[in-house]
């Protein structure tokens, strides 16, 4: 549990958020969406929703990037995010 973001939503959201850690490890966006499709949930959304998800994971990402140079990570999960959203394209 993130408490940080804590929140309710469409039980495909927590697969969805792994596929972007799953990227930054090292996995294509195609990969990551294979493991993520192994979560019973993640196949019950629509696929116009997961699209407008990495979207907006793209653009969330890229403002945390840009605040925060400090940290690589950043840089590195927002990359993640891009290389998503591409794919869903």
């Amino acid at each position: 549990m993130d408490w940080a973001w804590a929140s309710s939503g469409a039980p495909w959201i927590d697969p969805a958020l792994w596929v972007i850690w799953l990227i930054v490890s090292g996995h294509s966006a195609g990969e990551a969406e294979s493991l993520a499709a192994l979560h019973p949930d993640w196949n019950s959304a629509q696929a116009h929703h997961i699209d407008a998800f990495a979207r907006a994971q793209e653009r969330l990402w890229e403002s945390i990037a840009r605040a925060d140079r400090l940290h690589e990570w950043t840089r590195q999960v927002h990359a993640a995010a891009v290389a998503w959203a591409g794919y869903r394209r």
